[in-house]
């Protein structure tokens, strides 16, 4: 595998209100590729004092990719979901002592919905290399770029949930270090350069995760990935705790992404809830 950066234009955009007014020919568009059981604590940090009162119950969240299609571009993915495997195989026949099962019906898989509806994939922006957001890598094709954020690839461990990535052939890092800071964003990147799709960091998930910004012709759109798995997560503004690298940082995440929806109002799609 061949490790690159994703070289990223300067936007000359210093505020989100004047990129909002600069809306883009894109649209989303997401699917679900199956599902996962997580505990509700846990989903919200449950050391939180917002979390307190919280019940300890299991709860079935989807496993999500989003595509964006860009007028002039082509087409995008955000995640990639599940492949074909899971339908038959809860661990997708990963043998590695922490394989997660997942539940997926027939046809559920990012490639049926690729292929179903001519998706073209020019590039894959992940989130972050859990297994449910990468799974999806063994149905596309792997001769294309897949950008990951800086800090993701050192933590990636394929000997112990299984190796999803073995097949790609360039992998590109987005070093947030290096961007501009849009407020109260922070460091944000204009991935295409024309302001369509936007990403900034939103470590503690895990150590480089990403989470983007849609700015179609319809309405902006946020889409937190895994720094909220679902909306009670910013109803009670308390970050996740399973599965995170860490807790302190993935609070101060969602605190951004919070008062980021507070002074604009945008819509909002969260890492594990259909839209």
């Amino acid at each position: 595998m061949n490790i690159k950066p994703y070289k990223v234009k300067k936007s000359p955009s210093k505020g989100w209100g004047k990129i909002f007014t600069n809306s883009r020919p894109v649209k989303l568009r997401s699917f679900k590729t199956g599902t996962v059981d997580i505990q509700l604590r846990g989903t919200l940090n449950p050391t939180h004092p917002n979390a307190v009162n919280i019940k300890n119950e299991i709860i079935e969240v989807p496993i999500m990719v989003h595509w964006v299609h860009h007028e002039e571009f082509g087409d995008y993915l955000l995640d990639t979901g599940l492949d074909a495997s899971y339908s038959n195989d809860e661990l997708g026949g990963i043998t590695e002592p922490l394989a997660e099962k997942f539940i997926q019906k027939k046809d559920e898989n990012i490639g049926f919905y690729v292929e179903k509806n001519d998706i073209k994939v020019n590039m894959v922006f992940l989130s972050h290399l859990h297994p449910d957001h990468i799974a999806g890598i063994r149905d596309l094709p792997k001769n294309i770029p897949y950008i990951v954020g800086k800090g993701e690839l050192e933590q990636y461990k394929p000997e112990l949930y299984g190796d999803f990535l073995k097949s790609v052939e360039t992998f590109y890092e987005l070093e947030f270090s290096e961007l501009d800071i849009i407020s109260p964003l922070g460091r944000c990147a204009d991935l295409l350069g024309d302001g369509s799709i936007w990403a900034f960091w939103t470590p503690g998930h895990t150590k480089g995760h990403t989470s983007y910004i849609i700015n179609g012709a319809d309405e902006p759109i946020l889409l937190t990935m895994d720094a909220a798995f679902i909306q009670e997560n910013l109803k009670y503004k308390v970050a996740p705790l399973d599965y995170t690298w860490d807790s302190s940082l993935a609070q101060k995440s969602l605190d951004k992404i919070i008062e980021f929806i507070d002074q604009f109002k945008i819509r909002v799609i969260c890492g594990h809830e259909l839209n």
